[in-house]
């Protein structure tokens, strides 16, 4: 009885596989079936053709958008807006449809005072409308710059010193010497000027020269009622040195002329080397002793 049950346990098993492998060719036949009715289907094929269209014209216009936003085939060369004023680069700016801004401004002699000295972009390159602009201006006022101390200074250090923003004019007594001569005195016109003052660039300083400037303190002698000689003498046994000699009146015998004014004014303190500037008149009638006459 075991032996039957055990075989027809296996016939069943048998024909079980059979029916499964008959059901996996039929699925796969059918598949196949399928498949091909779906490449053989006109409506696949205009579906692929109408996506092709619309991706192409998606990109025809995303090309157009382009175009027109980044201005493309508009580009002009730009000009060259050096030594205009500001005044004209707006009408120049306006008339192009394109934005600047003053960025910086410099000194300089390269062009006027008040106008355009560079750009960027550079004259000569290609831009489009609405590009933005950068100018650096000349400065309508001249630079100003601090004196330096050049007191004790030879002739040469002088000159590298204040030679690049200020014009210089060398005062040089009979005694004066390529070897031991320095600055003692510096004048801006009639104005006796200092060092840590301010000047405009291109200001004409006048540098006097001496025997030096030193550290001890000289009180300044009253020089008002005597001859020049006599003035001179006094000032070189003081080691002061005779300064700027300014006549009021008409002088006609400078021998005999009287000093009416002096500046600095006496009781003065001096350093050894400076100068004292006098007014002489021919005819002594009053003595100033004011230093208003020296001022501008």
């Amino acid at each position: 009885m075991e032996g039957d049950k055990q075989y027809v346990n296996n016939h069943i098993d048998k024909h079980s596989l059979i029916n499964d492998d008959d059901l996996n060719s039929k699925e796969e036949a059918k598949q196949s079936v399928v498949n091909q009715n779906f490449l053989k289907n006109k409506f696949f094929y205009f579906h692929i053709l109408l996506a092709s269209a619309c991706t192409l014209m998606l990109f025809y216009f995303l090309l157009i958008y382009l175009n027109v936003y980044t201005l493309n085939g508009k580009e002009f060369e730009l000009k060259n807006f050096q030594s205009l004023t500001v005044e004209e680069l707006e009408a120049e700016i306006k008339s192009l449809n394109i934005e600047y801004i003053i960025s910086d401004s410099v000194y300089t002699d390269s062009v006027p005072r008040g106008t355009i000295f560079t750009q960027d972009p550079l004259p000569g390159t290609f831009i489009k409308p609405g590009r933005r602009i950068y100018f650096t201006v000349n400065c309508m006022n001249r630079q100003k710059f601090t004196l330096p101390d050049i007191y004790n200074k030879s002739k040469r250090q002088s000159l590298n010193q204040l030679n690049s923003h200020f014009k210089i004019e060398f005062v040089k007594s009979e005694k004066y010497s390529d070897i031991s001569s320095v600055v003692t005195k510096m004048m801006v016109g009639d104005t006796e000027v200092f060092p840590g003052q301010k000047l405009i660039e291109g200001t004409t300083i006048k540098l006097f020269f001496g025997s030096g400037r030193g550290t001890n303190k000289i009180m300044v002698p009253n020089l008002t009622g005597i001859s020049i000689e006599e003035a001179f003498l006094i000032l070189e046994s003081n080691n002061l040195n005779l300064g700027e000699i300014i006549c009021e009146g008409v002088i006609t015998d400078t021998l005999t002329a009287i000093i009416s004014n002096q500046r600095p004014l006496s009781d003065t303190k001096l350093q050894s080397g400076d100068m004292v500037d006098i007014v002489i008149k021919q005819f002594l009638d009053t003595i100033s002793i004011t230093d208003s006459i020296f001022k501008e």
